[in-house]
């Protein structure tokens, strides 16, 4: 079931997966609209790395603050990563589904505010 949430994320442009997936555990991000204007490629780097982690950890607490599901995060060399956990013996397809239908309705309002 993890690849089949693996398989949504990776379809969905706005995302990326981050680390290779492990067993029932889809380490993934939600990808920022791009800092552009800044001219210093270091620099604008760095501010991309941290807008990217700001948004994924506002990503998360709005998804976990509904109680519908509940999601982790890891940092790994300072990237900010949202981990989805799938291994409960009566986890379903459905209920796959309906956690990626929650991170993309968040997603969604996450990055209209931005």
């Amino acid at each position: 079931m993890a690849k089949h949430f693996e398989d949504k994320v990776t379809m969905d442009k706005r995302f990326e997966i981050v680390v290779p997936r492990n067993f029932a555990m889809v380490c993934f991000q939600l990808l920022p609209p791009s800092v552009k204007d800044l001219e210093d490629e270091t620099l604008r780097q760095s501010s991309e790395l941290e807008r990217a982690n700001e948004i994924n950890r506002k990503l998360l607490e709005s998804i976990n603050s509904t109680g519908r599901i509940y999601m982790i995060h890891a940092v790994v060399g300072g990237v900010y990563m949202i981990r989805f956990a799938v291994g409960a013996s009566l986890a379903e397809d459905c209920h796959v589904n309906l956690a990626w239908k929650v991170v993309q309705e968040h997603a969604e309002a996450i990055l209209k505010a931005c």
